[in-house]
Parts: structure tokens; C-alpha cells; sequence
């Protein structure tokens, strides 16, 4: 039909014109880049979910951790009464009151009771007063009996009346048998969660070891005491740490992530509502797909006009082709006309030539990049052989953590404008968390940079292997750290001992850790060092003398 064919011709024109191919070029670039969208938005999903899920995971451990020390205070404050001259001389009526006034400062009290679990004293009143008796359970009198303190489940307590948490330890007074116990309101763990400030659409929730709620971020008094629903239950029966759907004891279903503390027993949960998790994800996943459409029909835009124009310029240059066939003058090309095209008959050899500079110039640069990255990867390789060669299986983590000894080395000395660093400040950097465990006695010191450096190493190897295989390895364990300075020929004294650890045997070879800190100190510090790997724990003695001037400076 000629009205058909007639169509069918106009279509073949628009296609085959410049407007028409980059029309083309850019909704045939669509199709890919719209499946490209869709995996890079499932991705997204996948991967704000992950995220989302590790966060809930890192926020139960941070809150398990923080209830670990509570209860870990609980423990040194009634094994430190255990220990009154009074309770032990059997003066009731004058621990009673030493024991209420160490309280005073405390959200717990004290309490006393022999074994049949008959309450003697009570710090919650007034001594004299009747008590009544207390029901342990199995576990509890077992641990008692073993001569071990014991965390207790969730209580009723009869004095106070209120759900409770005891901490107590067994004691001997005048050859009968008691148990001390520290008690704390139940209520008193959720300032764990206002300390680690848990966002206030996620619930966050103590369960002790049978499953009963100790303590909650939101409505805490209603739930204290219940059971945790059957779903975490199951969760809990499987594992003891990862991230699975629940329904609340709201009744709410939730995304949860929940770990057991292996001192106490206790599962710390973390829930986020699924319809508030659905809607975090949708909505950065909903952003990043409106960004995504209005770049393509941007694109699509751009590509129709500057089609236009282009298409406009390639018109006259057939026309200007035409004319030189022709034989004719050509007009002045507009000055709205593209360059490119403007300048095609007359600037092609200028451009030929300029492209084969270009690739000389270019060539040069490759090759001076290429050198300059070969050094570079050679300065890296050694570097890295002289971090690991001599270390069977070194983890990075292992690295990262003597990094982190430096960095805090470097942080003091930063701050003193590179001129000077305390000892003390020096040894609670390098410790990290086990300084608390760390006795310390020595006076004020101040190290060049080059010493703290290399000390910081020092200190930090040695609270890493007492943590593995020494004091700190140990619930009980301490480690004492000694220091001080001959002012005559001004040396640095200083000695590690390991108290309280497992029985130690003597290695059989020398450790990395071993060998660095002997490098440190015998090589960098030109100082001597000796390990003694006495059976109730190690004993690590240096000495090393003190520059008179530091190395190097920053000033301010």
C-alpha cells in the first residue's frame, strides 16, 4: 500500500540520521543500564540489611560487655568485704554498720546468711531485726561449696520486695560456714542501656539463664520477671550468639540479635521492629533509585538536544562537501557551528600530528609511571617482609594491634609537641583494655620519642602474652609493674610480674613477641632485659638509660 510504504520509508530516514542513531544509542544503553540498576539496588538492599544486622549484633556485645563489668563489680566489692576484720571476727553488729557505710555510695546492699541460707544480717535495715531465710538454688550451693562466687538468675527479694540480682561469695567465720552477698535492685542493669545509649525504637533486654527477663529498655517494670517468648527460646536453644526473627513480649515481630555472656550465663537481646528495618532499607534504597531514573532521562534529555544540533551541522557539512564537488567557494562556516566540524577539511593533517606528539608525550609518562610504581612496590614488599618474615602465620590483626600500640605512643607525643612523653601515660596507652589489671608503682619519668616508641611496643607485647598465656589469661590474675630511675647514672629500672596466672612452663623456643621485645630493648634502647619463667608467673626485668636530649621535635 503506498500509504504504508510511504510511512515505512520516513521511519528508515529517521533512523539512519544522526539524531535518530544517538536517539538510539541512548535508550539501547537504557536496557543494561536499568538491569545494571536493579542488581546494584538488590545489592544495596542485601547490603544495608547486612549492615543493619551487624549493627544490632555489635550493639548486643557492646551491652554485654557492659553488664559483664557490672556484674564483674559485684564481684570484687563482696569478695573485698569477705575480707573485713570484723565479719571475720565474727562482730556482726560492727560489719553491719562498716559494711552500710561502704554502701552508702551504692545503688546495692549487703547481705549475710549461713548455710542453711538463714539471713544473719542485712544491710537493707537495721541490724537486730528478724530476717527471714533465703532458698539457693542447686547451682548456687554447688559454687559455694567449690569455695567460688556465683552471679545468681533473677530473684524475689524477700527483704526489699522487688526482683534481684545477687553476687555472692562464700566465707568462713570462726570455722561455720556463711555466704556474702552483694544484691542490686534487677532494675539497676538498665542504666546499661541509657549508657550505651540504645536508640529508642529498639528494645533492648536482659535474659538470665532461664530465659527470664533481669532488665529492659522499655517498660521494664511490666516485663521484669517474664518469660522470654518461645520463639528466642528456640533461637537460644540453637546458638549462643546471631541475628533471627522474634516476636516481642509486645506482640511486635522483630529482627534480633542476641549473645550469651560466658562469664554470667546472661543473653543480652537487641530487637528493631521489622516494619522499622523495612522502612530504613526502602528508604535508602528508594533514594538511590529516584537519583538513578532522573540521571537517565537527564541523559535522554541532553541526548535529543544536542542531537539536534548536531544533526543541524552535519547537514551543512554535506552541503559544504556538495559545493567543493561542485567546484564552488564555500561561506564562512557560522559561528555557532561546531568546531569539529567547522574545521574538518582544513585541520585533519594539524590534528594527525597533533596525535602522534601526544602519543610520544604520552608514552614518556607511561613509562615514568610505570617506574615510579615499581619502586613503590618494592618499598612495600620489604616492608612487609620485615614485618612477617620471621613470623609463622602472622595474622593482620596482629599487625594492626602493635600499630595501634604505636599510634598511642605517638598520640602522647603529639600532644607534648614531639618533645617528651609521662611513663605513666606511656604504660595506660600501651595497655589498652587490661590496664585496669595492671598494678603500677613507680614516679614521674619523661621519655625522649624514640624511647616511648620503642617501650610502647614493649609494654604492649607483654600485656598481649599475659592475656594468652599468663595473669591476665586468668579471671584472677594481676599483673605488677614496677619502675624507677637512678638519678646518678640516670638508667631506667623497670619489672613485670605476673601474679595470681596459671603454672608457668618455660617455652621451648623463643616467641616472636619475645624476640621483638628483647630487640627493643637490647638493640633500639641499647638496654638489658631478662625473662624468668618462674613457675607462679613470669618475671620480665630491663633496664635501659635515658637519652639526654630527644631525638627530634615538633614545634609548635
Amino acid at each position: 500500500m503506498p500509504g504504508l510504504e510511504t510511512a515505512e520509508h520516513g521511519l528508515r530516514r529517521r533512523v539512519s540520521s544522526v539524531r535518530g542513531r544517538l536517539v538510539l544509542l541512548t535508550v539501547s544503553l537504557l536496557v543494561p543500564a536499568l538491569l545494571a540498576m536493579g542488581f546494584l539496588l538488590a545489592s544495596a538492599d542485601r547490603e544495608s540489611r547486612g549492615r543493619l544486622y551487624q549493627q544490632l549484633l555489635t550493639t548486643a556485645r557492646a551491652l554485654n560487655g557492659a553488664v559483664d563489668r557490672q556484674a564483674a563489680t559485684g564481684i570484687s566489692v563482696a569478695e573485698t568485704l569477705a575480707t573485713d576484720e570484723a565479719l571475720l571476727a565474727g562482730d556482726w553488729a560492727g560489719f553491719h554498720a562498716r559494711a552500710r557505710r561502704a554502701m552508702e555510695r551504692r545503688t546495692g546492699w549487703i547481705v549475710v546468711a549461713d548455710a542453711n541460707g538463714q539471713q544473719v544480717l542485712n544491710t537493707r535495715v537495721p541490724y537486730g531485726r528478724p530476717l527471714p531465710r533465703i532458698q539457693r538454688t542447686p547451682e548456687e550451693t554447688k559454687a559455694f561449696l567449690a569455695g567460688r562466687s556465683k552471679v545468681s538468675d533473677l530473684l524475689a527479694g524477700p527483704v526489699a520486695g522487688t526482683p534481684v540480682i545477687t553476687v555472692g561469695t562464700p566465707i568462713t567465720v570462726k570455722g561455720r560456714f556463711y555466704v556474702l552477698s552483694y544484691v542490686v535492685d534487677a532494675a539497676s542493669f538498665t542504666s546499661v542501656f541509657r549508657q550505651q545509649r540504645v536508640p529508642d525504637t529498639w528494645v533492648a533486654t536482659l535474659l538470665d539463664n532461664r530465659q527470664r527477663v533481669i532488665a529492659r529498655s522499655r517498660l521494664n517494670e511490666k516485663f521484669t520477671g517474664a518469660q522470654a517468648s518461645a520463639d528466642m527460646t528456640e533461637n537460644l536453644r540453637h546458638s549462643t550468639e546471631g541475628v533471627n526473627r522474634s516476636i516481642s513480649l509486645e506482640g511486635v515481630p522483630t529482627r534480633v540479635a542476641y549473645t550469651r555472656s560466658p562469664q554470667t550465663g546472661w543473653t543480652l537481646v537487641v530487637a528493631i521492629p521489622r516494619k522499622e528495618l523495612a522502612s530504613t532499607v526502602n528508604r535508602s534504597v528508594a533514594v538511590g533509585t529516584g537519583i538513578f531514573l532522573l540521571l537517565l532521562v537527564l541523559g535522554l534529555w541532553l541526548a535529543l538536544v544536542y542531537s539536534r544540533r548536531i544533526n543541524r551541522d552535519m547537514r551543512r557539512l554535506v552541503r559544504d562537501a556538495s559545493a567543493i564537488g561542485r567546484g564552488e567557494s564555500l561561506q564562512p562556516a557560522p559561528r555557532d557551528s561546531l568546531e569539529e566540524i567547522a574545521a574538518v577539511h582544513a585541520a585533519l593533517l594539524t590534528a594527525s600530528e597533533e596525535l602522534k606528539a601526544r602519543e610520544e608525550r604520552q608514552g614518556v609518562m607511561i613509562n615514568e609511571l610505570n617506574h615510579r610504581v615499581k619502586n613503590t612496590l618494592a618499598t612495600v614488599q620489604a616492608l612487609a617482609r620485615q614485618t612477617f618474615a620471621k613470623v609463622d602465620g602472622a595474622p593482620l590483626g596482629v599487625f594492626t594491634d602493635r600499630l595501634i600500640a604505636l599510634s598511642g605512643a605517638h598520640d602522647l607525643l603529639t600532644r607534648t609537641g614531639w618533645r617528651e612523653a609521662d611513663m605513666a601515660a606511656l604504660i595506660e596507652a600501651s595497655l589498652g583494655a587490661h590496664g585496669d589489671r595492671v598494678d603500677r608503682e613507680g614516679p614521674t619519668v619523661a621519655l625522649a620519642p624514640h624511647t616511648a616508641v620503642g617501650l610502647s611496643m614493649v609494654f604492649h607485647e607483654l600485656a598481649t602474652n599475659s592475656a594468652k598465656y599468663g595473669a591476665l589469661s586468668a579471671p584472677g590474675g594481676r599483673v605488677a609493674l614496677t619502675w624507677r630511675r637512678d638519678p646518678v647514672s640516670d638508667t631506667l629500672f623497670f619489672t613485670w610480674r605476673d601474679v595470681g596466672g596459671p603454672q608457668v612452663i618455660p617455652p621451648a623456643s623463643l616467641g616472636f613477641g619475645t624476640r621483638l621485645i628483647e630487640s627493643s630493648i637490647r638493640r633500639e634502647q641499647k638496654g638489658q632485659a631478662r625473662f624468668d619463667f618462674l613457675p607462679d608467673g613470669l618475671v620480665f626485668e630491663a633496664s635501659l638509660p635515658l637519652p639526654e636530649a630527644v631525638r627530634w621535635s615538633n614545634p609548635l
